[in-house]
């Protein structure tokens, strides 16, 4: 009869709320791997890169990255940087944090002459070696004298060679500069290496992890899709949180139909039944229990013994007169005095009053709240976190 009851006095209970709160973690999009992840050509796009048409949350302002659209060949990933122009991106390592650049609408070697300025990014060279650049009237033939074909003409060459190593005679060559060059395995021929420090997301890759903003619009800072980290696909995880959200659900139903069927029997109630069951007596009246019995007053009786109604001085079950310092307790429906061993004891077996058998109202059970429902939100947002 207890779950009947709470069933009745879920009533009290909006269902709505609780359902949008199951809902909403159920079915929240995850803002990993899946969702932001793309393909420019043969390169995979994903935090903390994001292409110009995807959403912000995908990747950082900075690692904003364009698909150039090619007939012929495949589509080219741009890289745009404030100062030193436009770059084709070959390859991003996404667990070491670098990528390999072409430099195919100019000639690398002359913006590295040039100065090659990559502020107001957050990429730098990886490793670097310093080169001396030489102008030369016939090309030099020795181990480590590289040719630069775009500033070579048709009577002179320009090479680089390190620093550190052979020096041509001077008869033959000019020294243009010295430069720090991104090493590349491919420099001088427009190639280069870049990297870059934050976010960082090693940590993350190395252990298959996902990494992505931890609060959407909420600041930058980065973490790591534990999910994934943990060896469990989003897609096995968002399935374990829609079923049991389903499960979830349809037991939610099932208790208001109850509900329902309940409340109409008590609006309703079947002849039938009047008519073989005859109403309860006072005497058959389930007892109370020790708190509530608690709450009544007592009244610790005085030499006088007076008390209000002079008939209260006899008890009306051992129908012996109250004496000075004994405790009494009043029922407060009726106002009655019994001695407090007495009364306790009756009251825990009948809710009436042994003198005038008025009928108490039994204390409501608690009803429960939305609060008392949280635990299983909280389980269900475990299960999507995890």
């Amino acid at each position: 009869m207890d779950f009947f009851y709470v069933i009745k006095r879920m009533d009290s209970i909006s269902i709505q709320p609780f359902l949008f709160i199951i809902i909403f973690f159920s079915f929240q999009p995850s803002i990993s791997l899946e969702i932001c992840s793309t393909l420019c050509g043969s390169q995979t796009i994903r935090f903390p890169f994001r292409l110009i048409d995807q959403p912000q949350y995908c990747g950082y302002q900075d690692f904003k990255l364009s698909c150039k659209f090619q007939e012929t060949t495949q589509d080219v990933t741009i890289l745009t940087f404030p100062y030193a122009g436009h770059f084709s991106v070959f390859h991003i390592d996404y667990a070491q944090q670098v990528l390999q650049l072409g430099y195919s609408v100019g000639c690398l070697p002359r913006i590295l002459l040039q100065g090659l300025n990559l502020s107001g990014s957050p990429f730098m060279s990886v490793n670097t070696q310093s080169y001396t650049f030489y102008n030369c009237s016939t090309m030099v033939q020795y181990p480590g004298v590289l040719k630069i074909p775009c500033l070579s003409g048709f009577n002179f060459y320009v090479v680089a060679i390190p620093t550190d190593g052979y020096t041509p005679s001077t008869s033959v060559c000019l020294e243009i500069a010295k430069v720090m060059v991104p090493m590349s395995t491919d420099w001088w021929e427009d190639g280069m290496t870049l990297g870059w420090n934050q976010p960082d997301c090693r940590w993350c890759e190395s252990h298959q992890g996902t990494c992505l903003f931890e609060n959407v619009g909420a600041g930058l800072q980065v973490g790591c899709d534990s999910a994934i980290k943990h060896g469990l696909p989003s897609s096995v995880r968002d399935a374990l949180v829609f079923g049991l959200g389903i499960s979830l659900m349809c037991l939610i139903a099932v208790i208001s139909c109850v509900k329902l069927n309940f409340t109409e029997g008590q609006n309703h109630p079947n002849p039938k039944i009047l008519m073989t069951h005859p109403r309860s007596t006072p005497g058959s009246t389930k007892g109370l229990d020790r708190q509530t019995i608690d709450t009544y007053p007592t009244t610790l009786l005085g030499p006088s013994r007076c008390l209000p109604n002079p008939r209260d001085n006899i008890y009306s079950i051992c129908l012996c007169e109250y004496q000075a310092n004994e405790t009494l307790r009043t029922i407060p429906n009726c106002s009655h005095y019994f001695h407090v061993d007495c009364i306790d004891q009756w009251l825990k077996l009948n809710a009436t009053c042994p003198e005038c058998r008025d009928k108490f109202e039994e204390p409501s059970p608690v009803a429960p709240t939305l609060s008392s429902l949280m635990p299983v939100v909280a389980f269900f947002t475990l299960i999507y976190v995890l």
